[in-house]
């Protein structure tokens, strides 16, 4: 989950604008305030960088899975690897439940959700007998 490193974003945050504060005489009033604007504003700070930094090799995933059922149609999330890296929009490969697999970047996720990748192509052989490097 990303929620551990939005709270080392959120510290390192904090901790130079205590930094900054150690250089500046702001009076305590404007520095409260500054603390309480970046406290409000780092989760959009946080979903730029991740925007920024996209979607790297060995990132976990969520997958969607779409089957069609008697009853309608059925989606199912999975967690996954990125075997590749990229940006929204990209075909990525992946692996999931020891099978690897072509995927587009749909979403960058959060705080709390990994990035959405839309699968297309999987192949039907397993792959979890491979030796891993």
């Amino acid at each position: 989950m990303r929620i551990v490193s939005f709270f080392k974003f959120y510290l390192l945050l904090m901790g130079l604008l205590f930094v900054g504060y150690s250089f500046l005489d702001l009076g305590l009033r404007k520095e409260i305030l500054l603390s309480l604007g970046a406290t409000f504003l780092s989760p959009f700070i946080f979903k730029e960088l991740v925007w920024v930094r996209g979607v790297r090799m060995g990132d976990m995933v969520l997958i969607t899975l779409k089957r069609e059922e008697v009853h309608g149609i059925f989606v199912q999330k999975t967690v996954a690897r990125a075997l590749t890296g990229g940006r929204k929009g990209d075909v990525i490969e992946i692996e999931f439940n020891g099978r690897r697999a072509n995927g587009e970047i749909l979403d960058y996720g959060g705080i709390f959700f990994p990035p959405e990748v839309g699968l297309l192509y999987y192949a039907e052989l397993d792959i979890s007998a491979e030796v891993r490097r």
